[in-house]
């Protein structure tokens, strides 16, 4: 079976997430131009639009004011990631991580695009760094539940996307990957499984043939 593993919604929470970033160092910096501002706020903007060119002519304008802008670096490289540019991406956030290693959306970012290279030791790193940055944060600990999963590693895998249910009730995909990973035990968890895909099945995931066949199967334990 295959997990859900979307990147769906990542753009809006990495501009809200790198807000206090920005204010930080403007504080540092004491003045910061009208112009790099206005260029932050306009790609802020477009990237929450997904107006994916828009946003990167504005993040481009931040680089060039400001070539080491925490702000700039990793929403363009995640305009990048999303436009189908993931090496030209990754470049962009390996460059914010060494500036700051606390910033957790480009370590999400860099685990995704390591994902679909299926780089899985890099994926693993990458988003063990984010959730360390960012405990409460439901899309990493889905992800890096998937990731654990595809090792092998049941148990953590589960342990993961269980607390990605409980920061975010209603994350459709973390319900359908526990479901999934609970079909993976040996013997399976039905009950459990059943529950979190069917939940998922409510908040508007596609229902899976091979998981219903799976779920209508009769339990062998007495």
């Amino acid at each position: 079976m295959i997990c859900r593993a979307t990147a769906h919604g990542l753009l809006a929470a990495s501009v809200l997430g790198l807000t206090h970033l920005v204010q930080a160092a403007e504080k540092e910096e004491r003045i910061v131009p009208a112009v790099l501002t206005e260029a932050i706020a306009e790609g802020n903007v477009a990237f929450e639009r997904k107006e994916y060119q828009t946003a990167r002519n504005a993040y481009n304008r931040v680089l060039k004011l400001e070539p080491e802008n925490l702000m700039g670096l990793v929403n363009l490289g995640m305009v990048e990631f999303y436009s189908g540019h993931p090496d030209k991406g990754e470049e962009l956030l390996k460059k914010a991580v060494r500036l700051r290693l606390e910033l957790a959306p480009a370590w999400l970012t860099l685990g995704m695009i390591y994902m679909d290279r299926n780089e899985p030791d890099a994926a693993l790193a990458a988003l063990s760094q984010a959730m360390f940055q960012d405990p409460l944060n439901a899309r990493t600990r889905n992800f890096l539940g998937v990731v654990m999963g595809r090792r092998g590693w049941i148990d953590a895998a589960q342990n993961e996307l269980r607390r990605a249910v409980e920061l975010n009730p209603s994350y459709a995909d973390a319900h359908y990957n526990l479901a999934v990973f609970y079909l993976e035990e040996k013997p399976p968890a039905i009950e459990l499984a059943r529950r979190h895909y069917q939940k998922a099945v409510e908040l508007g995931v596609e229902k899976d043939s091979r998981i219903e066949n799976l779920l209508s199967t009769p339990s062998k334990n007495p």
